[in-house]
């Protein structure tokens, strides 16, 4: 393990000092932002366990790129951990908590633009994209939340609907399943003795 880390911190040693040596150097120290939060403390330990290192999501290689704007995204991504490096264990494999709230203190900055003016009441039409809304939204608890309060009436489903819903079961049980499980019915119909 401690050789590990001596030859991650001699890697990053030596990159920093070539990169020192030529005339003009691309990377520079990371300038703290407000829209996104960081917290490597709750990292490391588990970094460590895996044997990974700094390398893991900050790459300080050399480059002969010298246009400014090429280089700006350069630097960006050499010293910052961006969504794909961050999503590939927090969204992608769900193998670390997932909480945009943790990193994003104020979410609405990540928001795609059509979620930009009171999409909460306004997403039907979008929702029945359900792969693209899962691109976010991982777990179905998103959606129930809201659409299954008990102290609401549903939202989902129109007035009396629950009288004549056997009729889009029969014909599309799919749109049931995506939200129901086979039990849910199960257990409502016992109840009503059917």
């Amino acid at each position: 393990m401690i050789y590990k880390q001596i030859i991650t911190i001699s890697l990053i040693f030596l990159s920093l000092v070539t990169l020192a040596t030529e005339e003009q150097t691309w990377w520079k120290e990371r300038q703290n932002r407000d829209d996104i939060y960081y917290p490597h403390d709750a990292h490391e330990e588990t970094m460590q366990q895996k044997g990974d290192t700094c390398l893991l999501c900050h790459s300080f290689a050399k480059t002969t790129i010298r246009d400014p704007q090429i280089l700006h995204k350069i630097n960006v991504i050499a010293n910052e951990a961006l969504a794909p490096i961050c999503h590939e264990c927090h969204k992608t494999n769900i193998e670390a908590p997932w909480d945009c709230k943790v990193c994003h203190p104020n979410p609405a900055t990540i928001w795609p633009q059509n979620h930009q003016f009171d999409y909460t009441n306004h997403h039907a039409i979008d929702g029945k994209d359900e792969a693209a809304c899962r691109e976010c939204h991982i777990e179905l608890s998103f959606c129930t939340d809201c659409h299954f309060k008990r102290n609401k009436p549903a939202q989902v489903h129109p007035l009396g609907y629950r009288s004549w819903h056997g009729l889009e079961a029969r014909s599309s049980a799919l749109n049931c399943g995506r939200c129901h499980s086979g039990m849910y019915c199960k257990r409502c119909h016992r109840r009503q003795g059917r």
